[in-house]
């Protein structure tokens, strides 16, 4: 997280790499309300709601925080989603991951791949001893890239969040987590 350079993670088929500046077409597809349908953010709306939302990433960049990676095919380059570790608490160890694939590379295992690597990584190069991970009960592509993982179902939180899919009712979510 914080470090002199940026570290990019590699597996056989993926890379995860800095977010750049011209990624900002490819991260305008969280316009799709597909792809943010179990989130717990807001859809980006506008081309401006993008750039925002890349501005801050650049902002953590500045200030030495490395928590946020664009999953790349490693043969092509290719963009295929985002990888990230929020609700960090290094007292605690302790970090929540979340991850997005665009819609068109979703069931080819690059989120399970991601996220496999990422654990990894959180827990040899950023010393967690915990990463956890909440999703939507109905999110089964979730549920399933999450235990492909290894991550084991932890919770339920009732009633925990209003989600993209339907903001009238506080919907249930899993949380899921994994130690070293």
């Amino acid at each position: 997280m914080f470090r002199s350079a940026f570290p990019v993670v590699k597996t056989e088929e993926i890379v995860m790499r800095k977010v750049k500046p011209e990624d900002v077409v490819f991260y305008n597809t969280l316009s799709d309300p597909q792809t943010s349908l179990y989130e717990f953010w807001e859809p980006h709306r506008t081309y401006e709601d993008t750039l925002e939302f890349l501005s801050r990433i650049f902002t953590k960049y500045e200030n030495g925080v490395y928590c946020d990676w664009t999953v790349t095919r490693r043969s092509d380059g290719e963009p295929l989603g985002m990888i990230s570790f929020h609700d960090i608490f290094p007292l605690h160890a302790r970090a929540d991951i979340g991850f997005w694939i665009v819609k068109k590379y979703r069931n080819m295992g690059y989120a399970t791949k991601a996220a496999k690597a990422m654990i990894e990584y959180g827990f040899s190069s950023l010393g967690f001893e915990r990463i956890q991970a909440l999703c939507a009960t109905e999110n089964a592509a979730s549920v399933k890239v999450l235990e492909k993982a290894g991550m084991k179902r932890e919770a339920l939180l009732e009633k925990y969040a209003r989600l993209n899919v339907d903001k009238s009712k506080l919907s249930d979510i899993y949380m899921y987590t994994i130690f070293p």
